[in-house]
């Protein structure tokens, strides 16, 4: 579930377990993580103890989906760590990426290997009794038999556009840290040595864990749901600079708040952005000059 660091799955999770529920469907969640105020769920929390290691917290969520009495249940939708639980015909299991990509597009050799090591944990749930579900066509390039793809989705009352809060001067924004696959430092220099002194009334808004001082720059830090959707209404750009994405969800949520999207091809990208006509899509290299 989404907690104080939320990522792209949990938040996911979290938007399907209450759509689920507003469908009319009864939800439990089995989670580490608290649940968020707003969700309409069952939540059963179980956070690792905290004598673990972090190598062996990382093993926890499966050891801990393992233990649970799942008689009860119609269908167990697993969103990651179910290698160690016994199949059924009962079970849905989604990928969100693969940890294949995040090995290859890791900066730093432990996390390469710690995501190697995953992936062979991925194939073992992907050739076990069940539904195995995808978010994205490029899922199958790691993951080659996968039986659905489904792509991640956003509630459109949440995210609309707003085009009376649009800044006044051009405006740039994005989502993510700074030196992992989301290239935030990329963009930032790009920012601070090309765009800014061509658009000196430019300014550039980044939502993440990081922070810093630059010139005509906004580090937002970690924000809610509600204050990112004001994020997007007001940039005229978000900016995914990303080597790799599972799917790319601020994608979607800045086309439905009526923001464009100029992204870096990193697999995904190209399967939601149609070049030219919902957005622009670039390298690495071509990404100042897409954006200005």
């Amino acid at each position: 579930m989404p907690s104080t660091a939320p990522n792209g799955v949990s938040c996911q999770v979290h938007r399907l377990a209450n759509r689920l529920v507003r469908n009319g469907h009864e939800i439990t969640c089995f989670s580490c993580s608290p649940a968020p105020a707003d969700a309409l769920y069952k939540t059963i929390q179980s956070p690792p103890p905290k004598t673990l290691s972090k190598l062996k917290a990382k093993f926890f969520p499966a050891l801990y989906f393992r233990s649970i009495d799942k008689s009860g249940f119609d269908i167990l939708h697993f969103h990651g760590d179910d290698y160690l639980t016994p199949a059924s015909g009962r079970r849905v299991r989604t990928f969100y990426g693969s940890a294949l990509f995040e090995a290859l597009h890791a900066r730093q050799w432990p996390r390469r290997l710690y995501q190697a090591l995953f992936y062979g944990f991925e194939w073992l749930s992907l050739l076990r009794r069940g539904v195995t579900v995808g978010i994205a066509p490029h899922s199958r390039r790691a993951l080659p038999f996968i039986n659905h793809i489904v792509p991640c989705g956003i509630a459109p009352e949440r995210f609309f556009p707003a085009p009376h809060l649009k800044t006044e001067h051009p405006s740039l924004l994005f989502i993510g840290d700074c030196d992992s696959r989301k290239q935030g430092r990329l963009l930032l220099d790009m920012f601070t040595n090309t765009i800014l002194p061509k658009h000196p009334s430019c300014r550039l808004s980044i939502v993440g864990p990081w922070s810093g001082s630059r010139p005509a720059v906004r580090f937002c830090g970690r924000i809610s749901e509600q204050e990112l959707v004001a994020e997007y209404q007001r940039a005229w750009v978000l900016c995914v600079s990303s080597a790799y994405e599972g799917f790319g969800v601020p994608i979607i949520e800045a086309m439905a708040c009526g923001t464009a999207v100029v992204a870096c091809k990193n697999g995904t990208a190209e399967h939601i952005i149609d070049h030219g006509r919902n957005g622009m899509l670039c390298t690495a290299a071509t990404l100042a000059q897409t954006i200005q």
